[in-house]
């Protein structure tokens, strides 16, 4: 939906120009729906709840008039005629003007202590029995039926403790509809919650009485409602408002407006359309030209624009950038066409230069060069550094490897004062430093020829001139040990000399292996092997070494080890016994477990022991030659510290590998051999 807006800024300004002329007219239709509806609606209840309280105050009067009334007639006294046989009939009519007073639907009558009707403003209940609720108060009232009993007790005028009887008035409680509202928007009536007696006509509402006073608003009606003061606590006045009347005026001009807002949508998106239209048409314009431009590779062509704005001064610019670009452009090809031709001819110097063999013929090839490059010829070699020279010159240093430091070489001067620009100065730097590692390549290599003639002499004066004498010494000793007349001192001198050319005749072999190796003049005979057979007779040779410590010993072939495989079976032999010789070497007590398996289809050959352990530390340098990590285990076992070494590079001549593990210190030893 973003995506939407982002790339179009004629619907961004469509819909910014809808937004600003349309939203305020919108906010202004919701407050006066929302709003203003509330507002309505409260100031309808507080009206309601006024005339409420207005009513309640005229029943309220209305019921105390009545009950002063009753009192005022009970202590008439003509009201002593009672005691008389024959009723004069002053009270009679009395009671019955009395009655039409109030109301011709209530009645007006006396009853004595027995509840017998003695006058009445009606004859025709004239010695009836009429029973008050209460004998005990001298004036009350209460609710019976439909009526409002307003009593009160009538004494002689002559002796104020003599009752004589009750002077009763039976209300018709439907006389208190004079009371309610006569409009016909406005619905009034009195209800008894308890038994659902009303007075008026009712609405049917379901209402919930918990307060004594609320008000409740539903789809139809604003109804408010409030408990009767000198009625029992169930009868309300309610009063209920059709909502349509009293938001007459509110629905009048929310249709007005719904109508208005339909117009001036129209208009405001007229005008959006229109303007968006008119802002975004030159830019398009402008667009189109940019992507004619970029099609065409043209940049001689220009906008036309009359908007006299904004616009105008945009489109102004980008003639003037297009200008300007097509200047540039050509300026930088040709500028291209001269670097790409002096790249090519840089390359073709660096070419030269790299050829050359030795020091003499690089410093000539690389000022040939230069002239050719730079179209220079008054360059030189200087052996000497110059000394405040005017001309521009380039300093050589090259490395001198036996002191590891930067020696003057000679300089190169370049025949003028001023270089061209920074990227000249940058050239020819560049030039001197291929000259410099060129140099420096022929001085290593000679170095290197040197040294590796040194290290052949070396290796062949200790094969020839070290071997001889060495086994000369071993027969020596080894006569001499069988020699029974030496004493056991002579005899241990004799073995450590013996065991000392053993070690020097082992390291002179091992290096004359290593030698072997890097020169690639060991050759790899290959050929269809039983592995588990050579595995075998490698342990073999290394039996009488297990039992002379008492090591437990297992071979283990996993199902899927490979029998048959196709290797140089010496080589594999020989980094067996050195990888076994090493795991009986530093292993005291315990055992050496030899496993073959294949694992990422590679043969592996596992060799276990319980021995000293490495440190993680020491891991990584066990196969430098020469390394012997310290151990308790070097006072009784010396090593040349070439075993692991020449194993290792021996693995690599087969295409395999050897890993080493350890856990720590007293933890034991795991070599892998993988090819």
């Amino acid at each position: 939906m973003l995506n939407f807006f982002k790339k179009s800024l004629r619907r961004k300004l469509f819909f910014t120009f809808l937004f600003i002329g349309f939203f305020p007219f919108f906010i202004l239709l919701i407050y006066t729906m929302y709003l203003t509806e509330s507002k309505l609606v409260k100031q309808t209840i507080d009206e309601q709840f006024a005339q409420m309280q207005v009513t309640t105050k005229l029943i309220d009067r209305q019921i105390n008039t009545l009950q002063n009334d009753l009192k005022f007639l009970s202590s008439l006294d003509v009201m002593d005629d009672i005691l008389a046989d024959d009723i004069d009939k002053k009270i009679s009519h009395l009671l019955e003007q009395k009655a039409k007073d109030i109301n011709k639907k209530n009645i007006l009558f006396f009853i004595d202590n027995n509840s017998r009707i003695l006058a009445s403003s009606q004859t025709n209940n004239l010695l009836q029995n009429f029973y008050l609720k209460e004998y005990n108060q001298k004036s009350a009232y209460y609710i019976q039926d439909k009526f409002l009993i307003f009593y009160s007790k009538v004494f002689a005028s002559f002796d104020k403790t003599k009752a004589l009887g009750y002077l009763v008035l039976k209300y018709n409680l439907q006389n208190l509809d004079i009371f309610l509202s006569q409009q016909k928007s406005i619905h009034s009536y009195i209800l008894n919650a308890a038994n659902g007696t009303t007075i008026g006509k009712p609405l049917t509402l379901n209402l919930s009485f918990n307060e004594k006073t609320n008000h409740i608003i539903n789809d139809d009606y604003v109804i408010v409602y409030n408990r009767l003061k000198f009625f029992p606590n169930h009868w309300y006045l309610i009063y209920g408002v059709d909502k349509s009347t009293a938001l007459a005026t509110l629905y009048e001009f929310t249709r007005f407006m719904s109508v208005a807002a339909v117009v001036i949508f129209l208009f405001v998106l007229f005008l959006s359309l229109k303007y968006a239209k008119g802002i975004i048409k030159p830019i398009e314009e402008l667009t189109q030209v940019t992507h004619e431009i970029t099609k065409t590779q043209d940049y001689s062509r220009k906008l036309l624009c009359n908007s006299n704005d904004e616009i105008q001064l945009l489109s102004n610019a980008f003639n003037t950038m297009l200008q300007t670009t097509s200047s540039a452009l050509k300026n930088l090809e040709e500028e291209n066409k001269r670097r790409l031709k002096q790249y090519i001819q840089l390359i073709n110097v660096f070419n030269t230069i790299i050829q050359t063999q030795d020091e003499k013929e690089c410093i000539r090839r690389s000022i040939n060069e230069i002239k050719l490059l730079t179209d220079r010829h008054t360059l030189s070699f200087e052996k000497q550094k110059p000394e405040k020279s005017e001309e521009q010159y380039i300093d050589l240093y090259v490395t001198d490897f036996q002191n590891a430091q930067k020696t003057y070489y000679g300089s190169i001067s370049l025949g003028f004062s001023h270089y061209y620009d920074a990227n000249e100065q940058k050239l020819y730097n560049a030039i001197a430093k291929m000259v410099t590692l060129q140099l420096e390549r022929i001085r290593l290599i000679n170095n290197t020829l040197s040294v590796s003639k040194a290290k052949s002499a070396f290796i062949s004066n200790m094969s020839h001139e070290l071997r001889t004498p060495l086994n000369s010494i071993l027969s020596a000793t080894q006569f001499m040990m069988r020699y029974e007349a030496l004493s056991d001192e002579q005899q241990d001198t004799i073995a450590n000399i013996e065991s000392s050319a053993h070690y020097l005749l082992e390291m002179i072999n091992g290096i004359l292996d290593i030698a072997k190796i890097e020169a690639g003049k060991m050759d790899v005979k290959l050929e269809e092997v039983n592995l588990v057979d050579l595995v075998k007779n490698s342990t073999n040779l290394i039996l009488p070494l297990l039992q002379d410590k008492g090591l437990a010993f297992e071979l283990n072939a996993a199902p899927n080890a490979v029998n048959q495989i196709k290797t140089d079976p010496k080589i594999v032999q020989q980094i067996l016994i050195n990888l076994l010789s090493n795991a009986v070497k530093f292993t005291q007590k315990g055992s050496i477990i030899v496993d073959i398996y294949t694992e990422d289809k590679k043969t592996c050959i596992s060799i276990r022991d319980t021995g000293i352990g490495i440190e993680e530390k020491h891991l990584n340098s066990l196969f430098n030659d020469f390394v012997q990590v310290e151990n308790i285990m070097q006072k009784k076992h010396k090593g040349t510290g070439l075993g692991l070494s020449l194993s290792k590079k021996m693995a690599h001549l087969l295409g395999g590998d050897i890993k080493i593990q350890s856990e720590g210190l007293g933890k034991g030893v795991l070599v892998e051999l993988s090819f």
